[in-house]
């Protein structure tokens, strides 16, 4: 049984309504004067039941009748679209750092060869500019290979103690800054000759500082597919040298192939730091620590060159055979690409 008491502070007029059927309750209709606005004080027995029931309807918020009946929108849906569009863009943010390293080290491949071969295509409209001879433009185009060929080695060591990616990054800078000096020293025999012995040492380091590169980053299992994709970007290099050279010659003048080929090399460098190096870092020491098994450490590195039977490679026929394979085959490339351009004009 509940029992309802109401003591008001104002004069009120009361109805009394009973029920037979239900537990009894007291249930009184208050009409207030017009010219009053009491406040009520009350207070309210009634049963456990009643109370669960109170309690239940508190926990329900109130439904404003002016709200608009529309349905909402599904708002965690559309966060977690949002949310996915930003993880996955741009499109190369989740690509692997150690892949982005490769292909930007196979672009600098590309650009290396783009301005070893320019000056076989540029060094026909300087020679008539300058009167060189063929015995002059024959010395311009090998002072390259000076620089080229001494560089192979210190290039190896200063890698082992520096990195691959420091001796690759100062290494395009150097090139391509030369190249970029071509023009303005092209008048001067010996500074022409300089800034061609420039970029064979800029380009000399790199296929060690790569090597190094792809060591210290990527896992044994990826290292042939990366080793073949970065030294394929020399070939494609020589190729779209040989293509571009000319039509920027005959649009613009000689002076611009070098202009635009150093602009990439140093466009290049600069794009090349946005590669954080701490994570880069990191992405190396995770890959070595989930691969230690495969991948050594540059102590172990250290120690392996150590143990190299040097004596018993100088002494190996096959090695020497090696050798000498290489040698022809490089001169026959590098004799064609300096000279097959001379030769249709």
């Amino acid at each position: 049984m509940a029992r309802l008491t109401l003591r008001p502070h104002n004069q009120f007029v009361s109805s009394p309504i009973f029920s037979h059927k239900q537990p009894f309750l007291s249930v009184y209709t208050i009409f207030p004067h017009h010219h009053h606005n009491p406040l009520i004080k009350s207070r309210v027995k009634c049963s456990a039941s009643g109370t669960e029931r109170v309690r239940e309807s508190k926990k329900l918020p109130p439904k404003d009748p002016l709200e608009d009946p529309k349905p909402q929108l599904p708002i965690p849906e559309v966060l977690s679209t949002e949310t996915g569009f930003e993880q996955n863009w741009p499109p190369w943010k989740n690509i692997p750092q150690r892949y982005k390293l490769i292909g930007a080290t196979s672009l600098a491949f590309v650009i290396c060869n783009m301005d070893k071969v320019n000056l076989s295509i540029a060094i026909i409209p300087m020679s008539h500019q300058f009167g060189w001879s063929s015995s002059v433009a024959g010395l311009v185009q090998s002072s390259f290979f000076w620089g080229y060929a001494l560089s192979q080695l210190p290039g190896g060591w200063l890698s082992k103690i520096f990195g691959g990616r420091k001796v690759l990054e100062i290494g395009v800078f150097t090139w391509s800054f030369a190249t970029a000096l071509v023009p303005l020293l092209a008048g001067f025999m010996p500074g022409l000759i300089f800034s061609r012995i420039l970029v064979g040492i800029g380009e000399g380091v790199s296929p060690s500082a790569a090597t190094d590169l792809i060591a210290r980053t990527i896992p044994v299992k990826e290292r042939s597919r990366a080793v073949g994709f970065v030294f394929g970007g020399l070939s494609l290099g020589s190729v779209m040298g040989l293509l571009l050279a000319p039509p920027i010659i005959e649009t613009f003048n000689w002076e611009s192939v070098f202009y635009l080929f150093g602009l990439l090399g140093v466009g290049w460098f600069v794009g090349f730091q946005f590669l954080n190096e701490e994570e880069v870092s990191y992405k190396g020491n995770e890959i070595s620590t989930s691969h230690k098994s495969e991948n050594a450490t540059k102590e172990e590195l250290g120690s392996s060159l150590k143990e190299i039977p040097w004596k018993s490679f100088f002494q190996s026929p096959a090695v020497w055979a090696m050798i000498y394979t290489h040698f022809c085959g490089s001169w026959g490339h590098y004799t064609c690409l300096s000279w097959l351009p001379t030769y249709f004009r």
